[in-house]
């Protein structure tokens, strides 16, 4: 089993990204229009987080930022998932990152706000469904809290902090060559697609331990890169 390249795939059985944006010009004009959102609702709410009242308002407004956030996410993931030679899925996955790290960066003080806000105002948010979870976060994230100009700098270095787990995932998704390997007398052929999803958690320990040793040879030979898969198979 190979992981084919999506050109090789015939068009009914690809995504169909059009139920987020029509194509790239149409995503990159989303970039754009929620871009000047945030802004909005940094310049109009920062600073005037207070009372229930407040935090519900901007509640609204800012779910709403949310959900286009996740729609921007996948739809500038999901098609370099399918081939990370494509330079074109390269720009659109590198213009969402982008933006995702700055729209991070620029509504952070939303979070900071509800860390610092009165444990009376969040008991009263905590009790609306919808933003039950996102309390019990603020509540969680609280203990752990490292003041604003902190958490700031945290948010703007994402993509730093995710630099060793993208160079993975683009590595290991193209595929590389690795040797097969035999276990009672049988030859298995390995690949990126065969490790991850049957032999790593085979029911056979030689199995699993061949193909781990395969598949990390395979990353070894990989310039500059082969140090970066840390996972070990499971032994029991």
């Amino acid at each position: 089993m190979e992981l084919k390249k999506r050109s090789e795939f015939p068009e009914n059985e690809l995504w169909d990204l059009t139920a987020l944006y029509q194509d790239q010009e149409d995503f990159l004009r989303a970039i754009e229009k929620h871009v000047k959102k945030s802004m909005n609702l940094s310049v109009t709410t920062k600073g005037n987080l207070h009372t229930f009242e407040d935090f519900e308002a901007a509640f609204a407004v800012f779910e709403q930022i949310q959900i286009q956030l996740s729609h921007i996410g996948n739809y500038s993931f999901m098609p370099q998932t399918t081939d990370f030679g494509d330079e074109a899925f390269a720009e659109i996955a590198q213009a969402g990152m982008d933006f995702e790290t700055w729209a991070s960066v620029e509504l952070s003080f939303f979070d900071d706000a509800l860390v610092e806000a009165d444990e009376e105002v969040l008991e009263r948010l905590g009790q609306l469904p919808h933003l039950t979870f996102a309390i019990r976060q603020a509540k969680i994230k609280k203990a752990h809290y490292l003041g604003a100009d902190v958490e700031k700098t945290l948010t703007n270095l994402g993509e730093v902090f995710y630099g060793p787990q993208d160079i993975y995932t683009k590595m290991r998704a193209g595929d590389f060559e690795m040797a097969d390997f035999e276990v009672d007398g049988k030859v298995y052929k390995n690949s990126f697609v065969t490790y991850e999803n049957f032999y790593q958690n085979h029911e056979n320990a030689e199995v699993r331990e061949k193909a781990f040793r395969s598949f990390s040879e395979g990353l070894r030979q990989v310039p500059k890169h082969g140090c970066c898969y840390l996972s070990s198979p499971s032994q029991v």
